[in-house]
């Protein structure tokens, strides 16, 4: 991760639901700001600004906020709150970060190279879609890749076979498997239809 981008928030003066409700019909989400030894502060962000960077940045990218009458906060997406009917975005969680301080963080796994291993009539199955990782704010990347390009059958990845990022050091245990490269099982009716095929040409 490189550079910080900057979000405009505003103060939020009512933090019942039917005030976050009326935030959320005028086109704002309702959002608060966690700070270590401090208390959080209630803000709203426009929906449009705040999934426009989120698109562009990511989600471990990170913002410097711009609320005011306070300096500028960095901080970085903590929690997307969604409605579990229409998915509404309901509610985001920032978290106020020191770039001198480790984080902890869940980075997707992006998989390079998985047509190479289906061509080969084999199946990638994956054990984690996730990888708990620790590092400072700017070096946390979007996401970790992992290239499965030349595995063939019974290979596997675990953590500690993966590539990591400089200053990026994995969170979990070393041996925890990531993924297998498997045959796909042959079934006993595929057996006998081939059999039947067989007879059939004969």
């Amino acid at each position: 991760m490189s550079g910080k981008a900057t979000m405009i928030i505003e103060k939020r003066e009512h933090t019942n639901s039917r005030a976050s409700k009326q935030l959320r019909k005028i086109g704002y989400v309702p959002a608060s700001i966690s700070r270590k030894g401090m208390d959080s502060i209630s803000v709203k962000v426009k929906q449009e600004e705040l999934l426009k960077s989120l698109s562009k940045h990511g989600r471990n990218y990170l913002f410097d906020l711009e609320l005011a009458g306070h300096e500028k906060i960095t901080a970085m997406v903590k929690e997307m709150n969604y409605s579990p009917i229409n998915r509404e975005l309901l509610s985001v969680n920032f978290q106020q970060i020191s770039l001198t301080e480790e984080i902890k963080a869940n980075l997707d796994i992006k998989l390079i190279g998985k047509d190479s291993v289906e061509f080969k009539k084999l199946l990638v199955i994956q054990h984690m879609d996730q990888i708990p990782v620790k590092g400072l704010p700017q070096d946390i990347p979007d996401y970790i890749e992992i290239d499965v390009t030349n595995l063939e059958a019974d290979d596997k990845i675990t953590i500690n076979d993966v590539k990591y990022p400089k200053g990026i050091q994995p969170d979990i245990e070393a041996d925890k498997m990531v993924l297998t490269i498997n045959k796909p099982k042959i079934r006993a009716t595929d057996i006998e239809s081939e059999t039947e095929e067989e007879t059939e040409t004969l």
